[in-house]
C-alpha cells in the first residue's frame, strides 16, 4: 500500500533509494540488524585489522583471511546451527549481504560469507581469465579451507549462478541450494533490457534512479530506505574497476556456455529457486527454466518484488531456507 510523503520525507526517502543503487553499482556497501546476542566467532586465519563493525552490526565480527586454491579469500563467519554459505554477486563485496538478512539467518545457522576472488579483502590472479567455473572452484576451496564438510548455499544474482555452477561440479559440498536472481547461463538465459543493462553499467545519477525500480518496487520503498540506512554499518570494501570487468567478462562467458545448464538435472541435493515476479535485472523466467531442470525443486517466486526480494520480505526468505535446511537430503 502507497504511503503519502511530506515534501522533506520524500525526498530524504528518495536520496536514500538512489544511494542504494549507487553503492550496489559501485560495489561498496553495508547493511544492519538489531537485537539477540553475538555468538562465536571463527578462529581459521588472520584477522584483518579496522573490519570489526560495531554496534548493532558487531555480531558480524572481523573479516579473516585464509588461503584456497592459490589465493587469500576474505570472509566472517558468525552464528550457530547447520552451515550456510552465502555467495554475492556481481561488483558486490560480502558487505552487500549486510546485517539485516544475515542476523535473521544466524539465529538458525552458522553463517559463512566472503568476497569472490579480487573482490574487497579477496585477492586474484589477473593473468588467469575468469570463469563462472573458476568462482565456483574457489567456493569450494575457501569450504576446505575452513573445514565445511557439506553446507546449504544461498547465492544470490551471479551468486545464484555460482551456486549453481558449485552445485554441479562439487556436488558432494552442498547439502541444499538457494538460488535467487541467477540464470543458468547459455542461449536459453533471458537477459534484461538493454535500458536495464545500460542502468546496470551506469555509475551517473539519473541511471540510477531509473534502476530502483529493478532493485525494490516502489511499494517497498521502506524496505529500500531500510537497507540503504544499514550499508553504513559496516566498514565498506573497495571494489575496482579491474575485477567489475573481469566479472563481466566472466558474465559473458558464462551465458555462451551450456555446461552448467546441461548438468542441472544431476542435482539431487534439495533445492529452492526464487525470484522476484519484477526484477528487470534478472528476469523471473530464468527461475523457471532453472526450476523446471532441476528435479523436484521447488520454485517461488516473490510478487510485487524485484531483484532485492530477499531483503525486501526477509521474514518469508528465512522461512524458506529453514523449511528447505529440514528437508531430508536425496
Amino acid at each position: 500500500m502507497k504511503t503519502r510523503l511530506r515534501g522533506s520525507e520524500q525526498v530524504i526517502r528518495g536520496s536514500a533509494l538512489v544511494l542504494v543503487a549507487l553503492l550496489l553499482i559501485a560495489g561498496c556497501g553495508a547493511s544492519r540488524r538489531p537485537s539477540a546476542k553475538t555468538t562465536s566467532t571463527a578462529t581459521i586465519g588472520k584477522q584483518v585489522p579496522g573490519t570489526r563493525p560495531a554496534g548493532t552490526a558487531a555480531f558480524l565480527g572481523p573479516v579473516r583471511r585464509v588461503r584456497a586454491g592459490g589465493i587469500s579469500i576474505g570472509y566472517r563467519q558468525f552464528g550457530s546451527g547447520p552451515p550456510l554459505l552465502l555467495i554475492a554477486g556481481e561488483s558486490s563485496s560480502m558487505v552487500e549481504w549486510g546485517p539485516f538478512l544475515p542476523r535473521r539467518l544466524s539465529k538458525h545457522f552458522r553463517v559463512t560469507m566472503f568476497d569472490n576472488r579480487g573482490v574487497g579483502y579477496s585477492s586474484d590472479q589477473p593473468a588467469r581469465p575468469l570463469t563462472i567455473e573458476l568462482m565456483a572452484d574457489d567456493s569450494a576451496h575457501l569450504l576446505g579451507a575452513l573445514g565445511i564438510r557439506r553446507t546449504i548455499v544461498v547465492g544470490w544474482s551471479t551468486g545464484g549462478e555460482i551456486a549453481l555452477t558449485l552445485a554441479v561440479r562439487h556436488p558432494d559440498k552442498l547439502s541444499a541450494l538457494v538460488t535467487s536472481g541467477g540464470t543458468a547461463g547459455g542461449p536459453t538465459t533471458v537477459q534484461p533490457s538493454a535500458k536495464t543493462e545500460r542502468a546496470f553499467r551506469s555509475s551517473g545519477l539519473s541511471a540510477a534512479g531509473g534502476l530502483l525500480d529493478s532493485l525494490f518496487p516502489a511499494s517497498a520503498r521502506a524496505a529500500a530506505v531500510a537497507y540503504a540506512a544499514g550499508l553504513l554499518t559496516i566498514p565498506p570494501e573497495k571494489i575496482s574497476r579491474q575485477i567489475s570487468k573481469r566479472q563481466a567478462q566472466a558474465e559473458i562467458r558464462f551465458a555462451r556456455t551450456n555446461a552448467t545448464y546441461n548438468a542441472l538435472p544431476r542435482i539431487e541435493v534439495p533445492t529452492l529457486v526464487t525470484n522476484g515476479a519484477l526484477d528487470g535485472l534478472v528476469p523471473p523466467t530464468n527461475a523457471r527454466l532453472i526450476a523446471r531442470r532441476i528435479p523436484r525443486s521447488r520454485l517461488v517466486i516473490f510478487a510485487d518484488a524485484a531483484h532485492m526480494m530477499m531483503f525486501q520480505d526477509m521474514d518469508r526468505f528465512v522461512g524458506l531456507v529453514e523449511k528447505l535446511a529440514a528437508r531430508p537430503g536425496r
